[in-house]
C-alpha cells in the first residue's frame, strides 16, 4: 500500500495574477504557504476475481469493471493517463472540506499524480509535478485554474512564487514565522463553492480588471519586502487592501454572509483579512495583532475557527 499526503495552502498575496492571461504580459508574484491540513490518498494494487476490480472510496464510493465508467472525473482521467486501469483500490480522505478556498482540488490532483507516478517507480521533480498537474487540470479537465495551487502542493513551505511567460521560480522565505502564524486566524464561512465557475468569469474580465490585478501584484511585492524585514504587523492592512481589490474583479465574490462575518472579525479586533480562494465561500483569513487576540477569540467564539500550523513539505509518499 502507498499513501500520498498532500498539504492544503493559504494564499496571502497575489492571487488572481497566476493566470496566463495576466502573467504572459506581466510577471506575477505570489506569497503563500502550505499548512498542516492534508489530503490523504491510499493506493493498493489488488488481485480480485470479481467483476468490479476497480474500487474508489470517497463520499460517493464507486465499484466498476472499467476505468472509463468512473464518475470521479479527476481519478478517471489520471488513471487513464498513467495507464493504470484494473485491480486497484483508492481511498480518499481530507482534513478540511473541498471547494473552500484552500487549494483542495489542485492538491488532490498533485497528490494523486504523485502517488500513481510512485506506484510505477517514476521519479518526478517538484517543478515537473507542478507543471504536469497544471497541464492536466487546464488541458485534460478543461478547468479554469491558476498556477499557484499546484506549485504550493508540490513544493510545500512558505514561498514567494514568481511566474512569467517562460519561467516558474519558487523562493523559500526564511524569516521568523512564529509571530505571523500565531496572529493568523482561519474562519470558515459555512459556504462552499466550485472555483471553476467563478474563475471563468474573472478570466473574461482580465483586460477590464488589469489595473486592479496590477495593484494586487504590487501589494504582493510590497508584502514580500515587509516579510523580509519582519514587519509582520502591517500584513493585516495589506490583506484588507487585497480583499477590497479582489471584490472589484466581479460582482459576486462576496455576499451578505461573508460580509457580515468579515465585519464581525474586524470589529472583534482584526486589522484586516481576506476571503481565500476564488470567492463566494470557503475560509476568511484574519490577521489579529497580539494585543487584540483575546478580544477577537472572545467575540468570535461561536465561529468555526480552524487551528493550523505552517508546514514545510509538499506532497509526500508514505509506503506501508
Amino acid at each position: 500500500m502507498i499513501i500520498s499526503k498532500t498539504p492544503l495552502r493559504i494564499s496571502l498575496f497575489g492571487g488572481g495574477t497566476d493566470f496566463p492571461e495576466y502573467f504572459q504580459k506581466k510577471k506575477s508574484t505570489i506569497i503563500g504557504t502550505t499548512i498542516d491540513k492534508y489530503i490523504y490518498i491510499t493506493f493498493n494494487r489488488t488481485l480480485r476475481f470479481d467483476k468490479n476490480n476497480i474500487k474508489i472510496f470517497y463520499k460517493n464510493n464507486e465499484f466498476v469493471d472499467n476505468v472509463k465508467k468512473l464518475k470521479h472525473k479527476v481519478v478517471k482521467e489520471i488513471l487513464i493517463k498513467e495507464k493504470i486501469t484494473s485491480d486497484l483500490d483508492l481511498h480518499i480522505v481530507a482534513d478540511l472540506p473541498s471547494y473552500s478556498g484552500l487549494g483542495t482540488s489542485s492538491a488532490f490532483t498533485v497528490g494523486l499524480m504523485n502517488l500513481l507516478k510512485s506506484s510505477r517507480k517514476i521519479n518526478i521533480s517538484k517543478n515537473q509535478l507542478a507543471r504536469d498537474s497544471i497541464k492536466f487540470e487546464r488541458n485534460t479537465l478543461g478547468e479554469s485554474v491558476g498556477f499557484q495551487d499546484q506549485i504550493h502542493a508540490s513544493y510545500g513551505g512558505f514561498n514567494k512564487i514568481e511566474i512569467d511567460n517562460k519561467n516558474i521560480k519558487v523562493t523559500a522565505l526564511n524569516f521568523d514565522k512564529k509571530k505571523l502564524q500565531q496572529n493568523l486566524f482561519l474562519v470558515f464561512t459555512g459556504l462552499t463553492r466550485k472555483a471553476d465557475d467563478i474563475e471563468k468569469k474573472k478570466i473574461k474580465r482580465i483586460k477590464i480588471n488589469m489595473k486592479h490585478l496590477d495593484k494586487i501584484n504590487e501589494i504582493s511585492e510590497f508584502a514580500y519586502k515587509l516579510i523580509k524585514k519582519n514587519k509582520i504587523d502591517e500584513i493585516g492592512d495589506l490583506l484588507g487592501e487585497t480583499w477590497n481589490l479582489k471584490k472589484k474583479l466581479i460582482g459576486n465574490l462576496s455576499n451578505n454572509i461573508i460580509d457580515d462575518l468579515y465585519e464581525k472579525g474586524i470589529t472583534a479586533g482584526a486589522s484586516g483579512g481576506k476571503l481565500l480562494g476564488a470567492g463566494a465561500g470557503g475560509f476568511i483569513l484574519f490577521y489579529v495583532k497580539n494585543k487584540y487576540k483575546s478580544n477577537f477569540l472572545s467575540k468570535m467564539k461561536n465561529q468555526n475557527i480552524v487551528d493550523f500550523q505552517f508546514s514545510k513539505k509538499g506532497t509526500q509518499i508514505i509506503k506501508i
